[in-house]
C-alpha cells in the first residue's frame, strides 16, 4: 500500500509537470508527458554523473510544487478541455492501470539479464542513492549508460526501499507517453481515429517482438530490459518533433532531450539517436518553410542551431558518459574490445572499407549472407500468416522485410492521404528512415562481425532482441504520420476505414500469438512461484548473518543465473563474493580464470588460485583469502557433493542451505545454521 501511494504521488508530481507545460507554453497535451520523462531522464543522468542524485531529486519534486503553486495562482488560464484530449486522457488512464494492477499483483524481476544488470542496477542505486559506477559492489557490468535506470529512479526516489514493480510501471508509463505523443495531435472530435490508433500503438511492443504462440507468461510490459524502451525512444524524438505541424521553440527543446534521451537508453541507443537527429535536422531545413527561432535567431540561422542542438546534445551525452566511465571506473568507452579486439571507430572504419569490398575477409562475407538470409526468412514479429511451411506462410513469414513492407505501407497511406505539405514531409522521411534503417542494420552485422565470439556470431545471437528495437520506433513513427494526414477525415473515409483494418489486422494477430491468461493483464502466480519461494529461503538465511558477513554461493545452474539471483536478494544487507559466477562445474578438475577473482586480490595469489586445480584445500584457501565467512547452497549435483562434502559437518545431508565457514587451513569445516541438523 506504501508503494502504491509513493508512486501515485509520483504520478501525480509528473501530471502536475504536463499541467503547467500545457498552461504555460500552449505545447499540445499529449507531447507533455514525452517530454517531462526525456527531460526527467536526462536532468537524472546529468546529475547522478556528478554524484548528486538526491538533490535532483530533491529539485525534481521541488519543481512540480512549484508547478503546482502556479497553476493555483493561474487556474482561470487552464484550458481543461484542451488538456483532457484523447491522448492525454489515454495516458493518464493506462499509466494509472499498469500501477494499480501492479500495486495488487507485485510482479517481481524473473529474467536472467533483469539479474546480471537491467534489474540490479536500479535496485543499487535506490539503496545507495547514487549511480552503479560509484558503488558497483560485485555487479558485472557497470559502464552501461544510465537513461532508463535514471527514469526509474525518478519514480523510487520517494520510498524507502526499492520496489521492482515501480520498475515495470515506470518503463510502461514511458511507454504510453510516446503512444500518447503518437496521437497528440487529435482533438476531442477525433475519438473515430485516436481510438483505433491508441489499440495499434499499445499492441506495438508485443508486434514486433512476440513470433510464436507460446505456453509460458509473455512479460512484455513487464520486463525490465531496455531494447523495447530504447526503440520506442528512437520513435521519440520523430513523434515530438513531426506529430504537430507548427514547429515552436518549445517543441524544437522536447525533440532535443528525446533524441538525448534515445542517446541514454542503451549503447546502441547512440546510433539511433543520431538517426533521429538527421531525419528531424533535414525536415527543419529543407521541408520546413516556417521559421523555427532559436531564442531571438530566426531564419536559417535559428534552424542551424536547432540542427547543431540536435546532434550536440546527445553527442554531449556520449562523451561525457565517457568521461564519466574514464574518470570513475578507468574504463575506456571506446575499446569496445570482442573478439577483434579493436575500438569503435576502427570498427565502424574497418566495417565499411570491407563493405566496399577493402580487404574483404570470410567472416564477414558470412556474417553479411546470414543477415542478409535473416532480414526475408528469420520469424521475429506477429505480421505472419498461415503455417510456416504452407505457400502462404512463406511468403508473409513475419520477417524484417515483411515488417520493413507493412512500415512503408502505413507511411504510403500516409502520403495518399494527406495535403501537398504532409506528402512532401512523408516522402522524405520514408525516404531517409529507410536509409536509416539500412544503416543500422549493416551497423548491427559489424558487431557480429568484430565484437560477438564465433559461435554467437555464426549463429546471428539475439538477432530479433537488436533488430526490432529500430523497427518498433519507426512503426509508431508510421502510425503518427498516418494520424496526421488523417486530422481531417471524418467517420467513414477512406483514411479512417484504413485505420480501421490496421487496428483490425494487429488484434487479429495478437490474438493468434496472445494468450490474455499468459500476459501481464492476467498472468498465473504460478509463474513467480519459484522466484517467491528463493526470496522466502534468502529473507529466513538473513536472519543468520550480518552485515560483517560475506557469502560464498554454491549454485551450479546454467550459465550462473542462479548467483546473480542470490547477489540480487542478498543485497545490500549482506555482501557476496562473486564465487566465480557460480555455474555448472565445480569439481577439483577445474583450474579457474583470472577474471572471476575478487579485484583486491593480489598478483601472487591470482597466480597462486588459477594456477592449479580447485581442490577442497584450494576451495578453503580461496575463502580464507577472500574473507567468506558462510555458504549459501543454492544448487549442487553428487559430484559436488562426492569431492567436497567432508567439508561439511553434516555431510551436506541435513538439509541446510546455509553454513558457517570455522577454522582455518586444514581445520577449517563448515558447520549448517539452518536444516535439521542445526535445529536439533
Amino acid at each position: 500500500m506504501i508503494a502504491f501511494v509513493e508512486m501515485t504521488v509520483t504520478f501525480a508530481a509528473l501530471t502536475a509537470l504536463c499541467l503547467f507545460l500545457n498552461t504555460k507554453t500552449r505545447l499540445a497535451a499529449g507531447l507533455t508527458p514525452l517530454f517531462v520523462l526525456c527531460g526527467t531522464m536526462v536532468w537524472y543522468s546529468t546529475l547522478g554523473s556528478v554524484h548528486m542524485l538526491v538533490p535532483a531529486g530533491i529539485v525534481w519534486f521541488g519543481a512540480a510544487a512549484a508547478a503546482c503553486v502556479w497553476l493555483w495562482r493561474k487556474h482561470k488560464d487552464i484550458r481543461w478541455r484542451e488538456f483532457f484530449s484523447p491522448a492525454m486522457v489515454y495516458f493518464l488512464l493506462a499509466s494509472l492501470a499498469v500501477i494499480v494492477l501492479f500495486a495488487v499483483r507485485r510482479p517481481i524481476f524473473n529474467e536472467w539479464d533483469e539479474f546480471s544488470f537491467w534489474g540490479i542496477a536500479p535496485k543499487v542505486v535506490k539503496t545507495e542513492n547514487q549511480l552503479y559506477t560509484y558503488n558497483p559492489g560485485e555487479m558485472r557490468v557497470s559502464t552501461f549508460v544510465p537513461g532508463i535506470i535514471m527514469l526509474d529512479y525518478a519514480f523510487q526516489f520517494l520510498g524507502s526501499v526499492f520496489v521492482p514493480w515501480k520498475v515495470y510501471a515506470a518503463y510502461d508509463i514511458l511507454f504510453f507517453a510516446v503512444f500518447a505523443a503518437a496521437i497528440s495531435m487529435l482533438g476531442r472530435r477525433h475519438w473515430h481515429i485516436a481510438v483505433p490508433a491508441a489499440a495499434v500503438l499499445t499492441l506495438v511492443p508485443y508486434m514486433v517482438s512476440v513470433y510464436q504462440r507460446g505456453i509460458y507468461v509473455q512479460t512484455t510490459y513487464m520486463n525490465a530490459y531496455s531494447d523495447i524502451p530504447m526503440g520506442l525512444l528512437f520513435g521519440a524524438g520523430l513523434v515530438l518533433y513531426f506529430a504537430p505541424r507548427k514547429k515552436t521553440p518549445v517543441l524544437m527543446t522536447g525533440a532535443v532531450l528525446a533524441v538525448t534521451a534515445s542517446c541514454l537508453s542503451k549503447d546502441m541507443g547512440f546510433a539511433l539517436c543520431l538517426i533521429a537527429a538527421a531525419i528531424i535536422c533535414f525536415d527543419l531545413l529543407f521541408v520546413q518553410k516556417e521559421d523555427v527561432p532559436f531564442f531571438r535567431l530566426k531564419g536559417l540561422g535559428g534552424k542551424l542551431c536547432w540542427c547543431a542542438s540536435l546532434v550536440g546534445a546527445p553527442l554531449a551525452a556520449f562523451f561525457g558518459w565517457a568521461a564519466h566511465m574514464s574518470v570513475v571506473l578507468g574504463s575506456n568507452r571506446f575499446d569496445i574490445g570482442g573478439s577483434a579486439d579493436m575500438g569503435m571507430v576502427q570498427m565502424v572504419t574497418t566495417g565499411i572499407a570491407e563493405l566496399l569490398g577493402i580487404g574483404r575477409t570470410q567472416k564477414f562475407t558470412d556474417i553479411m549472407e546470414l543477415m542478409k538470409s535473416a532480414f526475408f526468412n528469420t520469424r521475429l514479429t506477429m505480421f505472419s500468416v498461415g503455417a510456416p511451411d504452407s505457400t502462404l506462410g512463406r511468403i508473409f513469414n513475419g520477417s524484417g522485410f515483411i515488417t520493413v513492407l507493412l512500415i512503408l505501407s502505413i507511411l504510403l497511406a500516409a502520403f495518399l492521404l494527406g495535403d501537398k505539405r504532409m506528402r512532401v514531409r512523408t516522402a522524405w522521411t520514408a525516404l531517409w528512415s529507410t536509409l536509416g534503417f539500412a544503416a543500422f542494420y549493416i551497423f548491427t552485422g559489424f558487431t557480429y562481425v568484430y565484437v560477438f565470439k564465433e559461435e554467437l556470431a555464426y549463429g546471428l545471437g539475439d538477432y530479433n532482441r537488436y533488430i526490432y528495437p529500430y523497427y518498433a520506433g519507426w512503426l509508431v513513427f508510421a502510425v503518427t504520420m498516418l494520424c496526421a494526414s488523417l486530422k481531417n477525415a471524418k467517420p467513414g473515409s477512406l483514411g479512417t476505414l484504413f485505420l480501421l483494418a490496421l487496428c483490425g489486422g494487429c488484434i487479429w494477430r495478437a490474438d493468434a500469438y496472445l494468450q490474455p491468461q499468459l500476459t501481464v493483464l492476467d498472468y498465473p502466480d504460478s509463474h513467480y512461484a519459484g522466484r517467491r519461494l528463493q526470496v522466502e529461503q534468502v529473507e529466513a538465511a538473513k536472519h543468520y548473518l550480518t552485515r560483517d558477513d560475506k557469502v560464498f554461493i554454491v549454485s551450479m545452474t546454467q550459465q550462473g543465473v542462479g548467483w546473480f539471483q542470490l547477489y540480487y536478494e542478498f543485497y545490500p544487507d549482506v555482501a557476496v563474493d562473486y564465487s566465480f559466477g557460480a555455474g555448472e562445474e565445480f569439481s577439483p578438475d577445474i583450474v579457474r580464470r583470472a577474471d572471476a577473482m575478487p579485484a583486491f586480490f593480489t598478483e601472487e595469489q591470482v597466480d597462486y588460485f588459477t594456477s592449479q586445480p580447485f581442490t577442497p584445500a584450494v576451495w578453503c584457501d580461496y575463502l580464507e583469502a577472500s574473507g567468506c565467512t558462510a555458504i549459501y547452497m543454492d544448487e549442487w549435483d553428487a559430484a559436488f557433493a562426492e569431492n567436497y562434502g567432508a567439508l561439511f559437518a553434516d555431510g551436506l545431508k541435513s538439509g541446510a542451505t546455509l553454513y558457517r565457514v570455522e577454522g582455518a587451513g586444514a581445520d577449517m569445516h563448515f558447520v549448517p545454521l539452518n536444516g535439521e541438523e542445526a535445529a536439533s
